[in-house]
């Protein structure tokens, strides 16, 4: 009776550390699974507003997965309007580790990166030799400026790839936008009275210029 009563010192104190284990590992469990459940939002909304980012038909791009340089200087008002998925959320957008917008304090969360191509458009100005009234732009376009001086000879009439884009009975002459199609290489053909001399015309065009580029979007939901 007496080694029982002995033992009961003992039973009780390990019936302690039992329950503090329990209890420590049951703390544990929860915020491990409370972890476990905010890791795959912030996942989820990392990988929907990256993948928005990047589409074809997204704001900030030119066709799917090439962005605009400046596409990503978003307001957070404007980041909201665009992708609703991002509402809510703290958010950061890094481009090649260069922040481009934060909003709140994003410290945890999840991120997700994807390499994208990023576009930046260029002017280049020439006063190209007019054989036979016609010129090539070197490059693929958007837009080309023309710049159409007094000169010998009266320009009626400009095509692109056969294309009439710029038509006067009277004479052109002055500064001109023409649309052109970036898919394929443009020859311009100026219909004249008489053949052109050499800096009767002056243009520009706006090549496109790609580099490579890591996106990197962190959600903290």
């Amino acid at each position: 009776m007496s080694r029982a009563q002995a033992n009961l010192p003992a039973v009780a104190v390990a019936l302690v550390l039992l329950t503090s284990t329990a209890g420590l590992s049951v703390a544990l469990a929860d915020a491990a699974f409370a972890g476990a459940d905010r890791d795959p939002a912030d996942r989820r909304v990392a990988d929907a507003l990256s993948d928005r980012l990047v589409t074809e038909s997204s704001s900030t791009t030119r066709r799917a997965n090439v962005l605009r340089e400046d596409a990503l200087s978003l307001t957070p008002a404007a980041l909201d309007r665009s992708f609703p998925v991002a509402r809510g959320h703290e958010v950061r957008l890094e481009l090649n580790g260069a922040t481009v917008l934060e909003r709140g304090d994003p410290i945890g969360g999840a991120t997700v990166r994807r390499v994208v191509l990023v576009a930046r458009q260029q002017a280049v100005t020439l006063t190209p030799t007019l054989d036979r009234n016609a010129t090539t732009i070197p490059r693929r376009t958007r837009r080309v400026t023309l710049e159409i001086g007094p000169s010998n000879a009266t320009v009626r009439t400009v095509r692109a790839n056969d294309r009439i884009v710029l038509h006067d009975p009277s004479g052109l002459n002055g500064s001109y936008d023409v649309r052109v199609s970036r898919f394929e290489t443009v020859r311009l053909r100026f219909e004249t009275d008489r053949p052109l001399a050499r800096g009767s015309v002056e243009l520009t065009y706006y090549p496109t210029v790609t580099s490579k580029a890591t996106l990197a979007v962190t959600v903290d939901a």
